[in-house]
């Protein structure tokens, strides 16, 4: 097995299998016996010592019992939890009380604000002459009236209404019902330490996954304090296995109580293993501040992967850092720390200390006695979750190699005698002396191929000017140095300098052809500015579009102002043409990436200083001088000698590829978990699996029903179907096996929040979480988690395992939050793994107050290099006109083609694109894919309209038409925008098309859509706000009859 890095994850390269084949390539036969005699066995990992389910008396277990409400309703629950009570109903008189005592043990804040209810076991009917006597954390004490005849009784004491729905408000009753007051009024009158006592045997919850045992059963008070007795200066560590993560932050659980202070963790471990447990510390009376770890004592082959995950580890960008730990006075927090079990390690008892530091001299010793098996870990354990061996993960760097490139990338070029032209594929930039672009051209044509000749983008250089007492500074290049880093990333470095100014540039360019700058500019002396400007003036054919700016994408304005709110997440623009153009956003270094998706508001854009400059910065687009400038502007300030203000910005030169007309044809999305069978027969080519369904149940988690998830990958590709599963970062499910690891790193992974949310959630994690999506169909509840964290690195490892086990084809991404860069990881992996691979996007319309009026496009175009396909998307306008539809939905100008969604899309509006709706809930797209397949549409030159020489012309504004071509025939796509029914006259350019001599054209037929009939190309009748599908043939061609769908 190959040795384990914490900064790269191994996988299993070799196998006896495979060893053995290889020996006997070589003729070596007596190596195949020793391999196979050597090799230790696998098995699965260690389970820690069961702890009693039985406290003060009381049994705690699932009671299993059909949840009150069904999940996704509104009404009210009697709750996930109760007490079993039994009464000895036959020495009780008529009319009797009986008194009980519940230890519940729980954590729940407030407990005495929260209702009970008392429920006959035998009817099930609510005994209403009850109420609470007592109420705390460790215990309550209740008096009800039990019913004649009827023995047990459950307490149910937490109980909910909910709003329900797929953002559920659940809050917990005061008051469920009320005894009668003369009742109660006399009962409270009475001696209550004299009446009968009722006992609790059992504490039940309404399922495991509810269970609050063992590790949220509280220890009393007077637990604790005995425990921390006598604690080293205060506070004190205690060792725990992973098999029970530590839960609760302001109790200790009983357990502990129970066995006392214990400074020794003893576990049996494999091979190969990657190992992890948890020292938790409590802080007594006060706060600890700056906690520190170490390890001693370890053999020196397991020192290098000992990690503490609290402690630190390796970001996103693959960068190490460490973080500080505090604890604040009479709260818990849990250490997880890490090892790599060496796979040649020797049997026997490894022991070693793991030392935590409050201070100078201040530390406590958790002595460590691992028992090494003989036998190996499979895959590091890393295929058993629940046992916390993939926190590693965490810490990994998959996926980050700069020489890994996808296809169709190609490396980055560097040529000129300066070495300032760099290319990548279909673009080329040319540095000036600042560092800044000078020229930037694209190869690219207008129907999306590459061609020859270039193109240019930019009309003229860009340079960033500082203006002082109305004049620009005359700024002095002084060094430049250009480095290829990578295939896939070339950096360069360049200094200019004025008499009041230094000018650092920072650039990189990688081969999709983002275009990255950190520029500096530090002032030498005290100076008043006028402002500083970055004028980006592009050629008018590259700006005909426009995104961004707070405005829905179409044919750009002749003039925009802009200035900068934080309500909006609105950073930068994106101009271009059809086949060439430039986005670019203006950052600082306090960028943080925003929530998105419906939370924007809840993390909106950190405002750049340097751009925003307290609201004086802006952008102006504007079109002179025969150019379309937008003047990226900061206002007036006065900086200090030394001052350094940072004016960061990236482009993306599109498009990024050529578009793949044959292969978007040939696949066809069914976007519901169904039979492989009917996928198939539905002439589907690829099924998105969603999340909650049988066997992708958890939303962002699909390592759950893995074995079904087998089957159903292996029939489908058997029967040559690929198969994607809902996978990203934005929410992560409750049932997670390593939430609980997860929350004890504070808010770096999981969004801090006001909690709420599901009970479930409320109960266990009480607060300091963002309630998120409830897939109620399988009662799955999620919390808001950051893409921009190490959950990146485990959700990277956690794709390639899926490729590499399960097989999976790629992945249907709903919405992004994470970083280009981690799309990048991500495609790399899934590459690696299964090399080609289809990733569709989806996205609802962003352009709402709560996604602060970003255009979906400009919000995810970073990633538009690495995606097969868009699908935008619910609320998106298709009633809008075909500018809309080019910017906003089609991908068409950024090299990708698109899918529609919203009411089912618009078949003839949408092929003028070459977008179908995808098979989806009632959208049944199958009348359109067999016309096409009767065309052969996946073997012809797809024409569009926006072409100058489009083959096919209406004559009529708002009527488009879009030709695609093959040899003999033609299909032509028109899409109406017109209120009435129209007459046109079709311009045709049959020499163009191919066609010569008389020609036949038809409209064929299309269920729901049109009927067969013979047409007149100079009088065709279009319907209003619809289109036509029609085709042309040579009039001797024959025309076979359509194939039926799935064909």
């Amino acid at each position: 097995m190959p040795s384990f890095s914490p900064a790269r994850l191994p996988y299993p390269s070799a196998s006896p299998v495979r060893t053995a084949a290889f020996a006997l390539a070589l003729g070596i036969a007596s190596l195949v016996a020793v391999v196979w005699a050597t090799e230790p066995p696998f098995a699965d990992l260690h389970r820690a010592p069961a702890i009693s389910n039985v406290v003060d008396g009381v049994t705690y277990e699932p009671g299993n019992w059909t949840p009150h409400l069904a999940a996704g309703s509104k009404d009210e629950s009697w709750g996930n939890h109760r007490a079993v009570v039994e009464v000895e109903a036959a020495s009780l008189g008529a009319g009797a009380n009986v008194r009980v005592t519940i230890p519940w043990r729980r954590h729940d804040p407030n407990p005495a604000e929260k209702a009970l209810v008392v429920v006959d076991a035998t009817s099930g009917r609510v005994v209403a002459n009850a109420f609470a006597l007592r109420i705390d954390n460790a215990s309550g004490d209740v008096v009800f009236q039990p019913n004649p005849g009827s023995s047990r009784y459950f307490v149910y004491y937490l109980p909910w209404q909910t709003t329900g729905g797929s953002y559920p408000k659940v809050t917990y009753m005061r008051s469920v019902i009320e005894p009668e007051l003369a009742w109660a009024d006399r009962t409270r009158k009475v001696n209550l330490d004299g009446i009968t006592r009722a006992k609790t045997t059992r504490i039940q919850s309404v399922d495991a996954f509810h269970s609050f045992f063992p590790m949220e059963i509280i220890a009393t008070p007077d637990e604790t304090a005995t425990l921390m007795q006598n604690a080293p200066n205060g506070w004190r560590v205690v060792p725990e296995h992973r098999d029970y993560p530590v839960r609760m932050r302001r109790f200790l659980p009983k357990h502990w109580a129970d066995r006392g202070p214990v400074s020794t963790l003893e576990s049996r471990v494999l091979r190969d293993e990657y190992f992890t447990f948890q020292v938790a510390v409590i802080a007594g009376a006060v706060p600890l501040s700056d906690l520190r770890v170490t390890f001693d004592r370890f053999p020196s082959a397991w020192q290098k992967s000992l990690t503490c995950f609290n402690c630190g580890g390796v970001d996103e960008h693959g960068r190490a850092f460490t973080k500080a730990i505090s604890v604040k006075a009479g709260e818990v927090q849990p250490l997880w720390i890490g090892v790599m079990v060496p796979a040649d390690q020797a049997t026997g008892t490894v022991e070693g200390n793991v030392v935590v530091s409050a201070g100078a001299g201040d530390r406590q010793t958790v002595t460590v006695k691992l028992d090494v098996d003989q036998a190996q870990a499979r895959n590091h354990g890393f295929d058993e979750p629940e046992l916390m061996s993939r926190l590693a993960w965490i810490n990994s760097s998959a996926g980050t190699d700069p020489d890994f490139i996808i296809q169709p990338f190609t490396p980055v070029a560097i040529g000129g005698t300066s070495r300032r032209e760099l290319s990548v594929l279909g673009r080329t930039v040319t540095l000036g002396a600042s560092g800044l672009p000078d020229r930037i051209v694209s190869y690219f044509t207008p129907d999306l191929t590459l061609g020859t000749l270039p193109e240019s983008v930019l009309a003229r250089p860009v340079n960033l000017r500082v203006m002082v007492a109305g004049q620009p500074e005359a700024m002095r290049p002084q060094a430049f140095q250009v480095q290829q880093e990578a295939r896939g990333r070339v950096t360069w470095t360049a200094q200019s300098r004025s008499a009041s100014f230094r000018m650092a540039v920072n650039g990189a360019l990688e081969y999709d052809g983002m275009l990255d700058y950190r520029i500096e500019l530090e002032a030498l002396k005290d100076v008043s500015i006028d402002d500083i400007v970055m004028p980006v003036a592009l050629v008018p054919d590259a700006a005909e579009y426009m995104l961004g700016l707070g405005r829905k994408g179409g044919m750009r304005p002749d003039r925009v102002d802009w200035t900068w709110k934080v309500e909006n997440h609105q950073e930068g623009v994106w101009l271009g043409g059809i086949h060439k153009g430039l986005q670019y956003v203006l950052r600082d270094d306090n960028y943080e990436r925003p929530l998105n998706t419906n939370f924007y508001l809840s993390k909106p854009l950190n405002l750049p200083p340097s751009w925003y400059n307290d609201g004086r910065g802006g952008i102006r687009i504007e079109t002179a001088a025969g150019a379309v400038t937008a003047t990226n502007y900061s206002g007036a300030r006065r900086v200090t000698a030394g001052t350094k203000l940072h004016f960061n910005v990236r482009f993306l030169v599109t498009p990024f590829k050529p578009i793949d007309t044959k292969t978007h044809f040939d696949t066809r999305f069914v976007h519901k978990y169904v039979p492989v069978d009917e996928v198939k027969a539905s002439g589907g080519t690829v099924v998105n699996i969603h999340h909650a369904n049988e066997i992708n149940p958890y939303i962002n988690y699909p390592f759950f029903a893995l074995d079904k998830q087998t089957a159903y990958i292996e029939e489908a590709h058997a029967k040559g179907i690929k198969v994607k599963l809902y996978n990203t970062i934005r929410e992560l499910t409750y049932r997670a096996h390593e939430l609980f690891a997860l929350r004890s790193l504070g808010d770096e992974i999981l969004n801090d929040g006001e909690g709420g949310g599901h009970s479930w959630m409320q109960e266990h994690l009480e607060d300091r979480y963002h309630s998120a999506w409830h897939a109620y169909t399988v009662d799955d509840a999620a919390m808001l988690d950051k893409g921009t964290s190490r959950w990146t690195n485990y959700y990277i490892e956690g794709l390639a395992w899926l490729a590499e086990h399960q097989k999976i084809d790629g992945l249907y991404l709903d919405d992004i939050a994470f970083s280009r860069e981690t799309v990048r990881r991500m495609i790399s992996v899934l590459a690696a793994k299964r090399g080609q691979v289809v990733i569709d996007l989806h996205s609802a319309n962003q352009f709402n107050k709560n996604d602060g009026f970003i255009n979906s496009a400009m919000l995810y175009m970073e990633h538009f290099p690495y995606m097969s396909r868009l699908w935008f998307g619910e609320y998106f306008e298709y009633k809008l006109p075909a500018d809309y539809w080019m910017t906003e939905v089609s991908g068409l100008p950024f090299g990708l083609m698109g899918e529609m969604l919203q009411d089912g899309g618009h078949p003839y509006r949408g092929l003028l694109f070459g977008m179908t709706s995808r098979l989806y809930g009632k959208t049944d797209p199958r009348p359109v894919w067999a016309m096409m397949n009767d065309f052969g549409i996946a073997e012809s030159r797809m024409r569009g309209y926006w072409l100058k020489n489009t083959p096919v012309r209406t004559g009529h504004p708002g009527l488009l038409a879009t030709t695609y071509l093959r040899e003999g025939s033609a299909l032509i796509a028109i899409g109406s925008w017109s209120d009435k029914t129209e007459r046109v006259s079709l311009a045709m350019d049959l020499k163009a098309m191919g066609l010569v001599g008389p020609i036949r054209v038809y409209a064929p037929a299309v269920e729901g859509l049109q009927e067969f009939a013979e047409v007149d190309p100079v009088s065709v009748i279009v319907p209003a706000n619809q289109g036509l599908f029609l085709r042309v043939e040579r009039r001797t061609a024959t025309r076979t009859s359509p194939r039926p769908f799935g064909t």
